[in-house]
């Protein structure tokens, strides 16, 4: 389905789950929506849930609008689906750059946000994550490609923990599909590599949210390093930090499990569960079906 919104663009968005449903509107990365649609949808519409999935602008089936692009903007555009589609107050899940529009949604319109997960985070960034970011602008501006493979090689070797890297089974299909994959972001690859890189709130400003919100950070995350994610949590009043073991940025793909768990548990109690013999569950770790103390 497709909608045409005040902020100049039209997005590609699909329902799941029953209509009766409390809703949950999933905020993908770039190139996310398929992700969430194989491995949270599912999980949530049978635990009965009524389910948004979109594709951001500059990722099709969505609209590629030109660049630039920022995080605001792309928050302008999830208050005005919000708006379109009149969900009102509701639950959100936000993934990568998903995350940094949740977390500006968040600081700029709360009276459309109940609560939210924060996956993956990178609202602050390491020098490596700069360096990262600086190197995907340059490249995708000029128009330089990477061989294949070795694309392929690079980008799982920054989305995924050693574990996985080391396991043949997991690792050999992510190789080939990651082969290429900027080339097929068009105008969104560009304009979400710049966005990512400028956004940048302050301390002052994130201090200033009130709205609920789960911060999950990943043990071995190089793209949102996970003390920048304890950061960001203990920084807001209302929000609580948990984490996955064992598992770098890409957690929807290497731990969906502990995903699902936690967003589950999270959605059904507005926390996560205190682990047996902790008196506070406020900042803890997760490495599988059970939490463990940080």
């Amino acid at each position: 389905m497709k909608i045409e919104l005040p902020t100049g663009v039209t997005l590609s968005y699909d329902m799941y789950g029953p209509e009766d449903g409390p809703v949950v509107v999933l905020v993908p990365g770039q190139h996310q929506a398929s992700l969430f649609e194989d491995m949270q949808v599912p999980h949530l519409t049978k635990a009965g849930y009524r389910v948004v999935t979109f594709d951001l602008r500059g990722v099709a089936p969505s609209e590629e609008t030109p660049p630039p692009y920022t995080v605001e903007l792309l928050g302008q555009d999830l208050a005005a689906l919000n708006e379109g589609l009149r969900l009102g107050r509701c639950t959100y899940i936000g993934y990568s750059v998903g995350a940094m529009i949740l977390l500006d949604l968040a600081m700029k319109r709360p009276d459309l946000v109940e609560r939210a997960a924060l996956i993956g985070v990178p609202w602050k960034a390491s020098k490596l994550q700069e360096a990262i970011q600086a190197e995907a602008v340059t490249r995708l501006q000029s128009g330089q490609k990477i061989p294949a493979l070795l694309e392929g090689v690079y980008r799982a070797m920054y989305l995924f923990g050693p574990r996985a890297l080391n396991r043949d089974a997991f690792i050999a299909p992510f190789l080939e599909g990651l082969q290429g994959w900027a080339e097929s972001g068009g105008h969104g690859a560009i304009g979400h590599a710049e966005a990512a890189r400028r956004f940048r709130p302050s301390e002052a400003e994130v201090a200033e949210v009130r709205v609920p919100l789960l911060v999950v950070g990943m043990e071995h995350d190089i793209v949102a390093p996970r003390h920048y994610a304890r950061e960001l949590a203990a920084l807001i009043p209302t929000a609580e930090y948990t984490e996955i073991r064992n598992s770098g940025h890409a957690s929807l793909l290497e731990k969906p499990t502990e995903v699902n768990h936690l967003v589950g548990e999270y959605l059904r109690s507005g926390k996560v569960g205190t682990p047996r013999g902790t008196a506070h569950a406020r900042d803890h770790v997760a490495g599988g079906a059970q939490g463990r103390t940080a």
